[in-house]
This record gives C-alpha cells, sequence and structure tokens, in this order.
C-alpha cells in the first residue's frame, strides 16, 4: 500500500502533496495505523506513471470515489532563458511594428 496525503482542493479535485511508499514500514514508516492514516489520507495500490507530454508537467490527483491517482497536465513554466528569448522575440516585433526596424 501507498499513503497519499496533504491533499489540497483545488478547481480540477484533491492534488497530491504527499506520497509515501512504505507507511507501514517498521524503521521508516509513518507509526500510524491503517485507521489513522485514512483519517488523513488515503492508501492506494499503485500509483501510475504519467504520460510524458511535450511543455507540460503532469500534475498529481487523488480520485476518492475510485480510490485512483490520476494526472492533470499543465503548462510548463519557461525557465529564464526560454522568457528572456520570448521577451526579445515580442520586443523585435514591437519595434518592427513600429516602423523601427529600418
Amino acid at each position: 500500500m501507498i499513503f497519499v496525503g496533504n491533499f489540497i482542493q483545488d478547481e480540477k479535485g484533491l492534488r497530491v502533496g504527499f506520497i509515501h511508499h512504505k507507511p507501514f514500514d517498521e524503521k521508516d514508516g509513518l507509526g500510524k495505523t491503517e485507521e489513522e492514516l485514512l483519517q488523513i489520507g488515503a492508501l492506494v495500490d499503485e500509483i501510475p506513471e504519467p504520460e510524458q507530454k511535450d511543455g507540460k508537467i503532469p500534475v498529481m490527483y487523488y480520485d476518492p470515489e475510485n480510490n485512483k491517482i490520476y494526472y492533470e497536465y499543465e503548462d510548463k513554466p519557461l525557465t529564464p532563458e526560454e522568457r528572456i528569448t520570448q521577451l526579445e522575440q515580442a520586443l523585435l516585433e514591437l519595434t518592427m511594428l513600429l516602423g523601427g526596424g529600418n
């Protein structure tokens, strides 16, 4: 069993904020019973691998009706270099529109 918790409710569902792969392990576990864990989170059998989508990052969500994990995909934030390139391109386009490209 895998424990998921620290859910954050948003417009898409229950976003997973914490994962523990060995919640009942004597050494590395959470030190709680199954009942205690179910009061603060959920126990799932597996966590599927997210799909790889260009320009997107997977965000893990929990479906309490089916006791399953699923992913929503959000736009990947631009790196500082990508942002600079995007801004330079926009500035160049504006300059050309204003006739400053002569």
